[in-house]
């Protein structure tokens, strides 16, 4: 995808593959809640104001830790109306970058793929 910092699109030798350091972090012993969330509707940022106000409950009563990955766009750096870089969003990042919750009270969320960290390809404009 071209971006303000990556003008020619993304470069595999030099930018390397899209990494999902979330769900790495979540294979770390003491995480404790790890979830990825997104602001791209009302809804959406409801339920990222409640994932950060779990993790610093989690953090206040020392249960581990607690990360929280928030997923927006960046639509003047992509060049995009806010519209066309949400929709660009649900149709491009959310598959490779599923949105909820990938370890809840120290367990994996079952059905999460912990095979996948490593993106197969860059994403780019469709």
């Amino acid at each position: 995808m071209k971006t303000a910092t990556t003008p020619y699109g993304r470069n595999v030798g030099l930018n390397g593959y899209p990494l999902r350091i979330t769900e790495m972090l979540a294979t770390l012993p003491g995480t404790y809640y790890v979830t990825r969330q997104s602001v791209h509707t009302p809804a959406a940022v409801r339920k990222a104001k409640a994932a950060v106000k779990q993790a610093f409950e989690n953090q206040k009563l020392k249960k581990g830790l607690s990360f929280v990955e928030i997923v927006s766009s960046c639509n003047s750096g992509w060049k995009m109306t806010p519209v066309q870089a949400n929709k660009w969003m649900e149709e491009n990042m959310f598959p490779n970058y599923p949105i909820g919750d990938i370890k809840v009270e120290g367990k994996i969320v079952e059905g999460i793929d912990l095979n996948r960290i490593v993106v197969s390809s860059p994403l780019s404009v469709k």
